[in-house]
């Protein structure tokens, strides 16, 4: 089942809220639209309200869920959709995702989505998403970042996330990450720009298409596959579609 969630920071079909109809059109398929609840637009609540609709039509999908997104977040309500007992996370990103708002130098909520995921912040509105359960840290395998906010690497490796870098993806191991599920999410800015420009936070040394079909395909040998959110991706600087095809690529390999 395809849902797309067409916002960036509160705004539908602008900027990276462009991104999931452009790649379900390249998929070829119908996607069905999440619709936050009320009129009023602001950043935050509505990224917690489309979270609450994503978890409760994740849970009610039969089959393997697709989520595509404006921003990270939404692989918050497709973990709650889910259910985080026994759930890995493996979180494709050029950015680590894991400040809060007392650590951001940015504000932008979408830079705090796996610190959500995990429970170190906003912990009383991710309580209001039915089913919300933290995963813990050490369940979490980040894959590909290399441009952090200051102290954000420390602190993921202080709460024991699995951080794996480009220059270390050869040593990447799900050893000892007790998980039978995993959530795939692909910021598809974790792909190095020389293959296509995903957003405009896209950065130099990230990893190839073939790299993260790799490592998707050894996390599918050692868990099986409980859903697949892709995220962040703004067709205004893809005026080829590379990034919009290796999407596609994505998701066609992954499920």
């Amino acid at each position: 089942m395809f849902f797309t969630v067409p916002y960036d920071s509160a705004h539908r079909n602008l900027r990276m809220g462009n991104g999931p109809s452009r790649i379900a059109r390249e998929l070829g398929v119908d996607a069905e639209e999440i619709v936050p609840a009320g009129e009023w637009r602001h950043e935050i609540g509505t990224a917690f309200q489309l979270n609450r609709a994503l978890a409760n039509r994740v849970r009610e999908t039969n089959g393997l869920p697709v989520v595509l997104s404006g921003n990270c977040g939404a692989s918050v309500g497709v973990a709650a959709g889910v259910g985080t007992d026994d759930l890995a996370v493996l979180w494709f990103d050029a950015h680590g995702d894991y400040n809060t708002p007392d650590t951001s130098d940015t504000g932008f909520l979408d830079g705090m989505a796996m610190a959500v995921l995990t429970g170190r912040c906003f912990t009383n509105l991710a309580k209001s998403i039915p089913g919300f359960s933290p995963v813990p840290a050490n369940r979490t395998i980040h894959v590909g970042a290399r441009d952090y906010s200051p102290g954000e690497r420390d602190a993921m490796l202080a709460d024991d996330v699995h951080l794996v870098e480009p220059a270390s993806l050869n040593a990447i191991s799900f050893d000892g990450i007790d998980a039978k599920r995993v959530l795939v999410h692909v910021d598809l800015d974790v792909i190095d720009p020389q293959f296509g420009r995903a957003n405009p936070y896209a950065v130099s040394g990230g990893l190839s298409p073939d790299d993260v079909l790799h490592v998707i395909a050894l996390a599918r040998e050692r868990f099986a596959l409980a859903a697949l959110v892709l995220a962040s991706y703004d067709p205004g600087g893809d005026p080829d579609g590379k990034i919009a095809a290796i999407g596609a690529r994505i998701v066609r390999n992954a499920v």
